[in-house]
């Protein structure tokens, strides 16, 4: 009984820090997102498919060894044979067996560059895929952090919303009681009434959104959200424009995954050109035929060549894969080229939603406060008569009001931060890690 009593008194002191243990972090919702996401299990495997890729564009410069054989049997009724002197037949017949084995090496001297091009191009390939998965990362990290704030606005939300409730119903009955004793008209309840069903059905709606919101986060991390705690303070950002636009053209993977682009179509020119030129390569061979019927019936052979390949003509075809492989990095250039000013846009309006984010948490801070002030003195002046009900519950509602300004502002600011970071290519998952 000491032991179990001893056991129930710890769990009641050590319950107020499991609590505050339990709560999900933002860094926990963002590992967990990464860790099960479909989608970006996708982009990983298309990633490993680039690095593949690249391992075939290197196995094309290696030697190549194939070991070939075959076994028959055979029946041979020669129209004509000759005798021989251990008493068999040439050519020999009846039944007999046959096999041979041959192996073959082949290596490739001269390939008019076009594989050592390839190998190229398959490594900028893997940039590629490299920039384009770290971008699909931030890009879920963007949303998911995204999903977090946005559900605790929703319940922030709901909670002023339900304090307001809770509030109006006070002045309904306020109001009622000073009807009965004649102090105020029917009008004035009704008006507090009405109010009261208004902020009722606002309510309603907020909720809605809250479901909403968190089936959002369900989708993007894989559970619902349970208790979720404070965010960390958002992430610090370059002290200029200028600063986080310069981070963005080297870090942006967008940006990254443009230029490794350009790169591999330039050297698919190479690779296309190659086809132009001679193709040298070395072929060594060994085999061997035996004959089941004596010894004198096996034949062995080794041989090493040298096989020249050059194109006469193909009909225009090498030419114009060539012609088509320079448009394409023309292209390719001309993309990278507006990314970086697609980049170069976005980065600049999310530093000035930021700024001007902050900007509305100082005037929605004012806000809240003045508004709270004018509350207390409408209440103060309708006790003594100079104020009716009406002005009470235009006070609260602005009061109400400028609450939920206040909480997009701070949650907008958040945001705009994040949205800043994806676009410099700087939302690591490490940024919440605190």
């Amino acid at each position: 009984m000491r032991t179990i009593a001893a056991a129930l008194l710890l769990a009641t002191i050590s319950m107020p820090a499991f609590a505050q243990a339990s709560q999900e972090t933002l860094a926990v919702s963002v590992a967990s997102a990464l860790d099960n996401n479909p989608e970006l299990m996708s982009q990983r495997r298309t990633r490993a498919v680039a690095n593949e890729t690249l391992e075939q564009a290197r196995a094309a410069m290696r030697p190549s060894l194939a070991l070939s054989g075959s076994y028959s049997a055979l029946n041979d009724k020669p129209g004509q044979s000759f005798a021989l002197p251990n008493g068999n037949t040439f050519p020999p017949s009846g039944n007999y067996n046959r096999d041979t084995a041959g192996l073959e090496a082949r290596q490739t001297i001269y390939a008019g560059g076009s594989l050592a091009a390839q190998r190229r191009e398959a490594r900028a390939g893997v940039n590629a895929a490299e920039a384009h998965l770290t971008g699909y990362e931030q890009q879920l990290v963007l949303d998911v952090a995204t999903a977090f704030v946005d559900v605790r606005r929703a319940e922030a939300e709901v909670d002023i919303r339900d304090t307001n409730v809770g509030e109006l119903k006070q002045q309904v009955q306020a109001a009622s009681d000073r009807f009965n004793v004649g102090e105020v008209t029917r009008t004035d309840v009704a008006q507090a009434e009405a109010r009261r069903a208004a902020s009722e059905s606002s309510l309603a709606a907020a909720r809605a959104r809250l479901e909403t919101v968190r089936a959002n986060f369900e989708r993007l991390v894989g559970r619902p959200p349970v208790q979720l705690a404070e965010p960390p303070p958002a992430p610090a950002i370059p002290a200029t424009l200028d600063e986080a636009v310069a981070i963005a053209m080297k870090e942006n993977p967008s940006v990254i995954a443009m230029r490794a682009n350009e790169t591999g179509a330039r050297e698919a020119v190479g690779v296309a050109r190659g086809s132009l030129r001679p193709n040298l390569s070395v072929v060594g061979n060994a085999g061997l035929t035996d004959t089941y019927v004596d010894n004198s019936y096996q034949d062995t052979s080794v041989g090493l060549s040298a096989r020249l390949s050059i194109p006469i003509y193909e009909g225009g075809l090498l030419a114009s894969r060539t012609r088509a492989a320079k448009l394409e990095a023309d292209k390719a250039r001309f993309d990278a080229m507006a990314q970086e000013r697609q980049v170069t846009a976005l980065v600049t309006s999310a530093w000035h939603t930021v700024v001007s984010a902050r900007q509305g948490i100082e005037a929605s801070e004012a806000g809240v406060t003045a508004a709270q002030t004018a509350l207390e003195g409408a209440q103060q002046e309708l006790s003594v008569g100079t104020r009716i009900t009406l002005d009470v519950l235009d006070q609260e509602r602005d009061l109400l009001d400028a609450r939920l300004d206040l909480i997009d502002a701070r949650r907008a600011e958040y945001v705009a931060v994040l949205q800043l970071l994806a676009a410099m290519g700087r939302l690591t998952p490490g940024v919440f890690a605190r």
